[in-house]
């Protein structure tokens, strides 16, 4: 019977480590593996240094990123050189299997020692596993040779003869660490912010007026003091209504990196205002919804300003709610008295909203709705500036 090609077991038990650890490689990326070593690659000139070229191949293949680059590294660092006389005896006990046939289900587990690693043998317990036997060292083997355990795993995995491995998984230090990534970078909300800009000038005259003073010399022949003027200043003032109800857990993090943005925006006054689905008659001044404040409070003081709504405005259930649209239409008509330019930003894809609350209220062209996305949100910005 002819074995079926296969990666060497170094190359398969990192395959095998690699989909574990959640990267995203398939049966394509193992079938590259397979036609670049039968190309010649993954071997090195000299024949030293075989598992350098097997490492670099990985790389090439299966690393899409510096993590990865990292993680293939440790495997290769981590398990130890395989003796070539234990090859050569696991091809030759492979070659022996396939001459005899032994692919049934029952071969679980099977022990391959080569002539320089028998100071101990492997037994098998009753669960399948190999264990070291201290009653089976052969006389006069030396403990301090090198050896190794390679188990086959059952046919029933895949098709054909399993591929040998190491019987224990081996270490492979720490493993991937997940952190929560924010949809905008907080530096990149604070170079938007300071794109939304209404430039005015006021206070104390220390900025010089090239203008005015090369006039005021034509004018007199003479130049007493020259002419200056207040220093222009941002009075752009930024009011930002964000819903915190149940739905919008999955952009907590996001709506906490927006209220530490603000600052660095360099706006003449920025606030952010929570409720939970629809902001009715009072806004509060933290997430958890506490510190009420009367809704017409935060509107007077913010009269004229640039007013943000993020909510997901039922489509992350994808409920329709034809009371919520119909109370967040009175609501938006009654904000657009205070704030003549509104924007409602919804952290949902913009397929996601039809047939849900968040399509009614889109309906509105005074005020539109858009994805949340840095794209969107200088779109955002450039209409709040009076840039429709």
């Amino acid at each position: 019977m002819t074995r079926s090609p296969a990666l060497p077991p170094l190359l398969h038990g990192l395959f095998r480590e690699l989909v574990a650890q959640g990267v995203p490689i398939g049966t394509r990326d193992y079938l590259d593996g397979l036609r670049a070593l039968a190309a010649g690659y993954g071997s090195s000139a000299d024949g030293q240094g075989e598992r350098q070229a097997l490492a670099r191949l990985a790389q090439i293949l299966w690393a899409r990123s510096d993590e990865e680059h990292r993680l293939i590294a440790r495997w290769f660092a981590r398990i130890p050189a395989t003796p070539a006389d234990l090859l050569a005896a696991v091809d030759a006990t492979l070659d022996q299997l396939d001459a005899e046939g032994t692919d049934t289900p029952g071969t679980a587990a099977t022990a391959v020692h080569s002539p320089l690693a028998s100071a101990t043998s492997p037994a098998a317990t009753p669960g399948g596993e190999t264990r070291d036997s201290p009653a089976s060292a052969a006389p006069g083997d030396d403990p301090a040779a090198p050896r190794a355990r390679i188990s086959f795993s059952s046919v029933q995995e895949g098709t054909g003869l399993p591929v040998p491995r190491l019987s224990l998984d081996p270490a492979l230090g720490e493993a991937y660490v997940l952190h929560p990534q924010a949809l905008i970078p907080p530096r990149t909300l604070a170079v938007l912010w300071r794109r939304y800009r209404r430039g005015t000038r006021g206070g104390p005259r220390t900025e010089l007026d090239i203008d005015a003073t090369v006039a005021e010399r034509c004018r007199r022949g003479l130049l007493l003091r020259p002419a200056c003027r207040p220093r222009r200043s941002n009075a752009a003032r930024l009011l930002i209504l964000a819903d915190t109800s149940p739905s919008m857990d999955p952009w907590r993090p996001f709506l906490t990196s927006l209220a530490e943005s603000l600052p660095f925006g360099h706006l003449a006054r920025a606030e952010m205002g929570y409720f939970s689905n629809l902001p009715r008659r009072q806004l509060y001044a933290r997430p958890e919804l506490r510190d009420p404040q009367p809704l017409g409070d935060a509107l007077r003081h913010f009269k004229g300003a640039g007013l943000l709504i993020v909510s997901d405005a039922g489509s992350a259930r994808g409920y329709l709610n034809r009371r919520r649209a119909n109370q967040t239409a009175d609501l938006l008509d009654e904000l657009l008295t205070h704030c003549p330019a509104i924007v409602w930003l919804n952290p949902m894809p913009r397929a996601r909203w039809a047939g849900t609350t968040a399509e009614h209220i889109a309906a509105n062209a005074r005020v539109p709705m858009l994805p949340l996305d840095a794209t969107h949100l200088l779109r955002a910005i450039d209409i709040l500036r009076g840039n429709k």
